[in-house]
């Protein structure tokens, strides 16, 4: 598998650490493309690993200066994996066309989404706020918002204009958007909806274990944050975190609600449902209804 990814370096390293995480790789390999070949890149990435898939990475890949041997790579790739990154779109026209044809593009900019959408209606009609839905529902990732769109432009051909009902019934809501608002909920101590985003994620396949150890994860990340911001300012945060600015600002957004001693005492909740479900007393499911009911 070959990934191309490309914008900029906070968003790249954070889409690094995310296949990393996926593909869960002890034989990792990185390289400045403009201090090495394309040839010891491509050897690299066709050894075999004996600690399951090979993970390479060929930063500032737009400084190649013959891609030819690139190109027959990505022609005919080999097990292992390879992510392309670079800065900036590129100039070479018959390696982009082939990265397009034969990789998976990521593009990592900072987007203006609601402009972005705006600029892309053509002349279908859509409110502010179902512009704003739609960017939720897609969690903030650009790629899918251009998908999305596109799919309900061609849905709506004949009204030309997109509302809340058409999102909801053709944009699958992403799990992260959805555990976000799962998590204002809790934050706000909103029983009511906490159980109903509660049961969508259930619904959408999701399971009370990946649930219980997604909120477990935030509300550690949330904790570093409430003490990180005292002493550090927004941009060494998000290069320490390798985080969207988005998601910065939303975590800050959930400290003006829940204080440390809260996000303290659901942290040790999790922690002692995680003890007593390992020990076989307890069920994930059960425990987590009890959570929810006594917020």
């Amino acid at each position: 598998m070959v990934y191309t990814l490309v914008g900029e370096k906070s968003l790249i390293e954070e889409e690094i650490i995310k296949l990393l995480k996926e593909y869960e790789s002890s034989d990792v390999s990185r390289y400045n493309m403009e201090d090495i070949s394309v040839k010891k890149v491509l050897e690299d990435v066709n050894t075999i690993s004996f600690f399951g898939k090979r993970v390479v990475i060929a930063d500032n890949f737009d400084k190649i200066s013959k891609s030819d041997s690139l190109i027959n790579y990505l022609e005919n790739p080999g097990e292992n994996i390879l992510i392309l990154t670079s800065l900036k779109n590129l100039d070479n026209k018959k390696l982009s066309k082939v990265l397009k044809e034969k990789t998976k593009v990521v593009e990592l900019f900072k987007y203006d989404f609601v402009s972005y959408i705006k600029r892309n209606l053509e002349d279908f009609d859509m409110s502010f706020m179902d512009i704003n839905l739609l960017i939720s529902y897609c969690n903030y990732d650009i790629n899918r918002i251009k998908n999305e769109l596109e799919k309900l432009k061609i849905y709506k051909i004949d009204s030309k204009k997109i509302v809340s009902d058409d999102i909801k019934k053709i944009v699958k809501k992403d799990y992260n958007s959805t555990i976000f608002n799962l998590i204002d909920s809790i934050n706000s101590k909103d029983k009511v909806n906490s159980f109903k985003i509660y049961k969508e994620l259930l619904e959408i396949g999701e399971t009370d274990e990946k649930i219980m150890y997604t909120l477990a994860n935030h509300y550690r990340l949330l904790f570093n944050i409430s003490r990180k911001i005292k002493v550090s300012s927004d941009n060494d945060i998000i290069n320490e975190y390798k985080m969207h600015p988005f998601r910065l600002t939303k975590l800050k957004e959930q400290l003006n609600i829940i204080s440390e001693n809260d996000i303290l005492m659901i942290l040790k909740k999790f922690s002692d449902i995680d003890i007593e479900v390992k020990k076989g007393n307890k069920s994930i499911n059960t425990e987590l209804v009890l959570f929810l009911e006594n917020l």
